[in-house]
């Protein structure tokens, strides 16, 4: 059976025509309007489907509503497989509302005016399709414009034997007036429909025609997709209709369809089959046919063509060509395993739904994976011929992990269940040998992998090549040892490919575990980095409505030994915490010489249900604050050093009960709800960021709380962050009073020192607080950044190093250590620092891209902080910040036009949002939109009052109009509240340059002195 055969373009069949006598044509609600912020919206979304031929016919009726919508919508494109389809096009009109309201239709485009195009959209992901897109590219289409398109596709070789089956996902990212749905099928069609609704969810309402049944669905709410989510969870109506009975039916029906692929140069395949099979038992002989499907037939799908998307190639002219999809590489598989006289049958699948398909009427639209299953000797096994690097015998093969799937066997009748995954389990043990003379310095590397951790590890090595992986783990180590020497040819690797056990041995030296040319530092410091090698990265600030899925079930085990003539023992201790979904214990023992630090963590379920989201981040993060490994290496006097395990640092808290006053006449209590709900309502505001309605709150209710150490912590935070000095230095002077000796309103009189602009008192203070024994991981990060801002890099260096060792991959430590390297002339390192770790990560989060997308652009690279910048925001799609980061990196770019379409996209999606708005202002601004930009400058102001870049920016937009005056006025104001920013007293140097003022060089002086690298090197003009 030969590949199939491309339509050409110019065979593609298009007309321009009425519609079918079935299609029935609804009404527009033309008063209804997208809401506010919304740049369109679909007054109508109108599917029916004619059953007993197949057809489609889709109207769309969407109005457009913002400038961005008429750059973005008005290119009409509808798209369709030529070989499998043909196209009627109906109708393409703009409508516009007269001077008197009333709504005209304008000319419906002509057929000369549609162009034909192709291009395959999924190419780099090995997969062509041949589909071809009718294209219009609209005239004169204006703010307020409908634009009305209606067409109908026909299958064009519809296969024998194939029924209708529909599936609709009743869920859209964009205002929806009304969608209907209609089923036009006469009795004897056997049609059966089923609508699964969420609770709590709108349902759509069902009409009986006299042809069929038709849904009205008005008013759809709006869905936000989350990432992550397991495939059964369906958080919106899902529409079912079919005219399959059973699922014995689809069986049969595609055990025929691809009889003759599973027969096709039989000859050929007996051969491989016997080429496989020679001196090998049946057993043997299986995982040989199934490892050189996976591993010597590549993965490409060319699906166009007759039967495109559910005929497979046959199994000969897959074994020929060496390449084929997931039903090609299915049907070889097969095919050789029956030659061996094994039962062997392709198995439908749903990779995305999984299990879910389960709920599902019988149909052949809920499948879009093939995997292959068979039996020996009584026992049934599957396997997925798609997977590079799989190891293990039949004993030890691990199941794909698709819950239920359907065997083509005519004898079949029902879905069949799949096993769930085995157990998988990963070990890193690193031992570091320390020589305090750099002479015989060295770390032992051991990774350890089982079940489907294994098949990843050597896919990856397939992937990469060894040398290439090898030198990716070395990297990843010498982020944390800079004076590491790698050697990935150390790399040993012993593969146990029944067993499903790999290994990997390495060994580099390391001549000493603090910076290049440095004495050995008297501490050891690490963490659990070999953790994240298959435990999920998260952000933990993300907001979920929907599960989220977890790795499970999983094992990680990270050891780490440190040992050596200046190892000092510790005293043996544990550490466990469990929390929703996972159990982690940290084990630490010690002798003569050596320490050992074991930390496992292991997955307790499958998934994390959306209420459960807060805790789980909250438990994880309380667990892994357990994740760092500090051992004493004293040069001279021995110091005894116990395991210091620090808290979480817990800058808000609770109420506590008893300190209630009388409620009064304020109005801001009696808004709020009383003392109590205000003061609850100010730590609430203070974990959201939200600092001048908690300070506000906070501040009516403050004497109420005089002796609540919590309250007078989040107050003095509140106040430093809105400007309000002298009564944060209250505040923290009651905190002392109330619990001497704390180190937390220690800190806080740093950060007050910060915002004053008082940078060496709030440097000293933090060395002293760093100093302190059991210092938190908060004092390291501020250390830091006010070393950077006075200029001492080295301990700015040296302070990020201790975060990151506490905490692998923490975002903002792994930026800011790499650009400090890359300032210091390390740049190949800062790099290789920041791109390696993020590599290093099971699932890159937006936090890390975020971070890799700041280091390209305070690096001067702002083009390649663009992809990192858009994939954060992809990944986290509610997120207004990530979304002007993104707007940021395209100004940076110089692509101010291509920004503001995306600001004006982020400003409708994020309403009232001071990130959103702060997009708009910036990206109209540099555009040279200047209506555009005043408003949102001021929206931007008004929602982020606490925001010294809002005041900042406005200003300086202020005189860039000529209104030096009105700027001057402005800023001034904004640095008596912020007398720490630096881009501030630019900007105000700017204006009073601009009026002749003398004090402008003061104020260049003040900049100069508190500008950060970040914000010189990403300054916009």
């Amino acid at each position: 059976m030969s590949i199939r055969v491309h339509v050409p373009i110019e065979q593609a069949e298009w007309s321009v025509q009425s519609p079918a006598e079935w299609v029935r044509q609804r009404s527009v609600d033309w008063a209804w309007r997208p809401g506010e912020g919304q740049g369109f919206g679909f007054l109508l979304i109108d599917e029916q489907h004619h059953v007993a031929s197949q057809a489609l016919y889709v109207r769309t009726v969407k109005m457009l509503t913002s400038l961005s919508a008429v750059q973005t919508q008005s290119q009409v494109v509808v798209e369709f497989d030529p070989a499998a389809q043909r196209l009627q096009l109906h109708e393409l009109a703009i409508w516009r509302m007269s001077a008197e309201g009333a709504w005209q239709k304008r000319e419906p485009v002509a057929k000369e005016a549609f162009l034909l195009r192709q291009r395959e959209q999924q190419f780099e992901q090995q997969m062509l399709k041949g589909y071809v897109s009718l294209v219009a590219l609209l005239e004169d289409v204006r703010v307020g414009d409908v634009i009305d398109l209606s067409w109908t596709l026909l299958p064009r070789e519809p296969l024998p034997g194939l029924l209708f089956t529909a599936l609709h996902f009743l869920a859209w990212s964009v205002p929806v007036a009304t969608y209907c749905l209609a089923l036009h099928a006469s009795a004897g069609l056997n049609l059966r429909w089923r609508l699964h609704t969420p609770d709590g969810a709108a349902v759509p309402v069902e009409i009986s025609e006299a042809d069929g049944v038709s849904w009205r669905y008005d008013r759809p709410p709006m869905f936000q997709a989350e990432g992550n989510v397991a495939g059964g969870h369906w958080p919106f109506p899902v529409l079912e209709a079919t005219c399959w009975q059973t699922w014995g039916q689809i069986a049969r029906f595609f055990a025929e369809l691809w009889a003759d692929a599973a027969t096709d140069a039989a000859e050929s395949v007996a051969a491989e089959a016997q080429r496989l099979a020679d001196g090998k038992t049946r057993a043997v002989a299986i995982v040989a046919a199934l490892r050189f499907v996976q591993n010597d037939i590549r993965y490409l799908s060319v699906d166009f063509g007759h039967g495109a998307g559910m005929l497979p190639n046959g199994a000969g002219t897959v074994l020929r060509r060496r390449f084929g999809d997931c039903k090609d590489k299915s049907i070889l598989l097969a095919a050789l395993l029956r030659e061996l006289g094994i039962a062997a049958w392709p198995v439908l699948v749903a990779s995305g739904w999984r299990d879910g398909i389960q709920r599902l009427m019988p149909s052949t639209a809920c499948f879009n994976h093939v995997i292959v299953g068979f039996e020996l000797d009584g026992q049934r096994y599957f396997a997925d011929p798609t997977v590079v690097g799989q190891g293990g015998d039949l004993e030890r093969l691990a199941a794909p992990p698709f819950g239920a799937g359907l065997q083509i066997d005519p004898a079949t009748d029902a879905l069949l269940e799949l096993p769930p995954p085995a157990l998988a389990e990963l070990t890193l043990t690193e031992t570091f040998t320390l020589d305090r003379k750099c002479r015989d310095g060295a770390v032992d590397q051991v990774l350890e992998a089982s079940g489907w951790l294994a098949d990843d590890i050597r896919a990856a090595l397939l992937n990469q090549g060894q040398r290439q992986f090898a030198k990716q783990r070395a990297d990843a180590l010498q982020q944390n040892f800079p004076a590491l020497l790698p050697n990935p040819e150390s790399m040993q690797i012993g593969d146990d490919s029944d067993g499903n056990r790999i290994e990997l041995r390495s060994r580099h030296s390391m001549p000493t575990w603090g910076q290049t040319g440095r004495k050995p530092p008297d501490f050891f410091s690490y963490g659990a980095h070999g953790l994240f090698l298959a435990v999920e990265t998260i952000d933990p600030h993300q907001q979920r409505a929907q599960p989220f899925q977890l790795r499970h079930p999983l094992r990680v085990c990270h050891s780490v030994v440190v040992r050596g003539k200046a190892v000092k023992k510790l005293k043996a201790g544990a550490f466990t915490h469990e929390g929703p979904g996972f159990r982690y214990r940290v084990d630490v023992r010690s002798r003569r010489r050596e320490v050992r630090f074991d930390y496992r963590w292991e997955s307790t379920a499958a998934e994390i249900a959306a209420e459960q989201w807060p805790e789980y981040c909250q438990q994880r993060a309380a667990a892994l604050e357990r994740a760092g490994a500090l051992v004493h290496t004293p040069a001279f006097k021995p110091v005894a050093v116990a395991l210091r395990l620090f808290p979480v640092l817990a800058v808000v808290g609770g109420l506590a009960a008893g300190w209630l006053g009388n409620p009064g006449n304020n109005r801001i209590v009696r808004e709020a709800g009383g003392i109590e709900a205000a003061g609850s309502k100010a730590f609430e505001h203070v974990k959201r960021s939200e600092f001048s309605q908690a300070y506000s709150l906070a501040a009516a209710v403050q004497p109420n709380y005089r002796n609540n150490f919590d309250f007078q912590i989040m107050f003095s935070e509140a106040a430093i962050r809105t400007g309000h000095f002298a009564e944060a230095e209250q505040a923290l002077a009651q905190a002392r009073s109330l619990r001497a000796g704390e180190i937390l309103p220690e800190q806080l009189q740093a950060a007050l020192f910060e915002a004053r602009g008082q940078l060496p008192q709030a440097l000293e203070l933090l060395k002293r607080l760093a100093g302190q024994a059991g210092a938190p991981e908060r004092v390291y990060a501020d250390l830091a950044r006010v070393s950077e801002r006075t200029g001492e890099f080295g301990n700015a260096r040296a302070a990020w190093e201790t975060v990151l060792s506490r905490h692998p991959a923490e975002p903002e430590a792994l930026y800011s250590l790499a650009r400090l390297l890359w300032l210091a002339g390390e740049r190949e390192r800062g790099d290789s620092l920041i791109t390696g770790v993020i590599a290093s990560q099971p699932v890159s989060s937006a936090a890390l891209e975020g971070a890799l997308a700041r280091y390209f652009a305070v690096t001067g690279r702002p083009e390649r902080a663009i992809e990192p910048a858009r994939r954060a925001s992809e990944r986290e799609p509610g997120d207004p910040y990530l979304a002007y980061k993104h707007v940021r990196a395209l100004i940076e770019s110089g692509r101010h036009a291509e920004a503001l379409a995306v600001a004006i996209g982020v400003s409708e999606k994020f309403p009232r949002q001071s990130m959103a708005a702060a997009a708009l202002a910036t990206a109209a601004a540099m555009a040279n939109d200047n209506l555009r930009a005043e408003p949102a400058f001021k929206e931007w102001v008004e929602l982020a009052p606490d925001n010294p870049d809002a005041v900042s920016s406005y200003g300086f937009f202020l005189h860039r109009t000529g209104r030096d005056r009105e700027a001057q006025s402005l800023l001034e104001a904004a640095t008596h509240k912020f007398p720490a920013h630096g881009n501030l007293w630019l900007n105000y140097s700017v204006v009073l340059d601009a009026l002749g003022d003398t004090n402008a060089a003061e104020a260049r002086q003040q900049a100069a002195r508190l500008m950060t690298d970040e914000q010189r090197a990403t300054l916009v003009r």
